[in-house]
């Protein structure tokens, strides 16, 4: 987990840190989501790069996919990887 200081600014406007907005592939424009969670809020991207995993380690970029789709892209991946390994 990492965790990053920002100030709430003008407008109540919150700056997403560089490192952040990279490894998520955030362009201006994207919108995300702010949950709720007892004393914490969470940020959350409504659109998530194709694989969220690698991109969170900053190893990929590639084409973002809706949230709703990503169940289906990781049955796709497994079916692939199934078909490979058979």
């Amino acid at each position: 987990m990492y965790r990053y200081r920002v100030k709430i600014l003008s407008g109540h406007r919150v700056t997403i840190p560089k490192e952040v907005r990279e490894r998520w592939g955030l362009e201006v424009g994207d919108e995300v989501e702010i949950l709720v969670m007892g004393n914490k809020l969470v940020l959350r991207p409504i659109r998530l790069p194709e694989d969220p995993v690698l991109a969170m380690l900053g190893l990929a970029e590639g084409e973002k996919v809706e949230m709703k789709e990503i169940e289906k892209v990781v049955i796709e991946e497994l079916e692939e990887k199934l078909k490979r390994s058979s």
